[in-house]
């Protein structure tokens, strides 16, 4: 009598490969310390910045209600010890990603570095120039010269800190590992050699108008700094090196860096982390929402101001405020776009990470 042939039952399910990507945007459990080191250091700098908002509050005739007043009405004015919108909307960003950090999201570690970046230009921006004599005389002020060393000096000292914290802490790939390179005479490896992912369409779409809105607020820099040079106002020389060293027109115990160095360094920060967007890069995700967020706010006071100044008439006037209102305008759009289609990406990926659990 013959044996009957057992019915194959179903395959067993296959269980998550050790060592993957984690789930839901988070970031690997051994950057864990330093996501969270850098977070309270963000924090720290962010109270900084608050402090000496709060000591502009005690020695100024502006209130609290004038510094709210005028994060939201351009046209509102406070007086200098209370900084400028780029300071405030840096406070923001710094708190915000500091949260992301402590909470391990993986889109914290681009917004920490772009942040910590951005601060360590500002740091040795006043090293540059303390170079200057008179300048650095200003830092021998009784009442506020140790307060404006120690601000910077402890600045230096986050922003190298999350630098080599975060820098290293790049994700391990979801998988297997990658197949070991070919040796000489013996054929090629299967899957070896395989293209470069192409970058997702979101992060292609993004990085592309980053990239643009970069390089139009550049122009639109370019060509006001020639007028106030053609005016005799400000030769272009002149703002270059203001970009690069204080000396020149601000004083040593303003904790703002001004205009000319913080539109430059945004503009930078934004064609940057566009092109490690269009390069499919992970860390340009977080990178490019914290820049893309700084400019959203920035250029939102823009909008508001104009509306406030009104005559939208005489923008149509000449050719140079028709296109100032087509630049506002495209501007504005392609900063929200940027941000919805980077947000949809981590959405997406979100779902990728759940399916690939199992």
């Amino acid at each position: 009598m013959s044996t009957p042939t057992p019915t194959p039952g179903p395959a067993p399910m296959p269980m998550p490969v050790p060592g993957g990507r984690p789930a839901h945007g988070r970031a690997p459990a051994e950057h864990a310390p330093g996501y969270i080191v850098s977070a309270v250091l963000l924090l720290a700098f962010a109270g900084g910045i608050i402090a000496w908002l709060v000591d502009g509050i005690r020695t100024s005739d502006s209130s609290l209600g004038d510094l709210l007043r005028a994060m939201v009405q351009p046209s509102h004015p406070v007086d200098a010890p209370l900084l400028t919108p780029y300071e405030w909307v840096y406070a923001l960003a710094l708190i915000t990603v500091a949260v992301l950090a402590l909470l391990l999201r993986r889109v914290a570690r681009g917004g920490a570095l772009v942040l910590a970046f951005l601060l360590l230009a500002i740091c040795l921006r006043q090293a540059v120039g303390s170079l200057d004599a008179h300048y650095r005389e200003g830092f021998e002020d009784p009442d506020y010269g140790t307060w404006t060393l120690l601000t910077y000096g402890v600045g230096l000292a986050i922003a190298v800190t999350v630098l080599v914290l975060l820098l290293p802490a790049r994700e391990r790939p979801a998988g297997p590992a990658p197949l070991p390179r070919p040796l000489p005479g013996l054929g090629p490896v299967p899957g070896f050699g395989a293209p470069r992912p192409r970058p997702a369409s979101p992060y292609l779409l993004a990085g592309g108008l980053l990239v643009a809105v970069g390089v139009v607020q550049a122009a639109w820099a370019i060509d006001r700094q020639q007028q106030l040079d053609d005016a005799g106002y400000m030769a272009f020389g002149d703002y270059l090196r203001d970009i690069v060293d204080p000396s020149l027109f601000h004083s040593p115990l303003s904790i703002s860096s001004g205009l000319n160095f913080y539109e430059a360094a945004l503009v930078v920060t934004l064609i940057i982390t566009g092109v490690l967007a269009l390069l499919g890069r992970e860390v340009a995700r977080g990178a490019a929402l914290t820049a893309a967020g700084m400019a959203a706010y920035l250029e939102a006071r823009t909008v508001v101001f104009r509306f406030e100044a009104g005559h939208w008439d005489t923008y149509f006037d000449s050719v140079r405020g028709t296109l100032t209102v087509l630049s506002m305008i495209f501007t504005a759009l392609a900063i929200v776009t940027a941000v919805i289609a980077l947000l949809a990406a981590g959405v997406t990926a979100a779902r990728r990470d759940v399916r690939s659990v199992w």
